[in-house]
């Protein structure tokens, strides 16, 4: 896989659990995330299926966009 700018992240990059925040809010099941841009792909919540194929839902969202990787302890 081609390397991403470090304010692109997914869950296939390679660098690890990370969260994620939108104006203050934490984001749960998030599949893009443009820092730069200020956008959040994540999944629908609840969860809904598209019928015609069998996919999941993405919204994206829009606002200041913060990610933190969690502590080591």
């Amino acid at each position: 896989m081609k390397q991403q700018p470090p304010w692109i992240h997914a869950p296939e990059d390679g660098r690890g659990h990370r969260g994620v925040f939108l104006d203050g809010q934490e984001i749960k099941m998030a599949v893009f995330v443009d820092q730069k841009r200020g956008i959040v792909d994540r999944f629908r919540q609840p969860l809904t299926i598209r019928r015609r194929d069998g996919q999941l839902i993405t919204e994206r969202l829009h606002g200041s966009v913060e990610v933190v990787w969690p502590e080591c302890s």
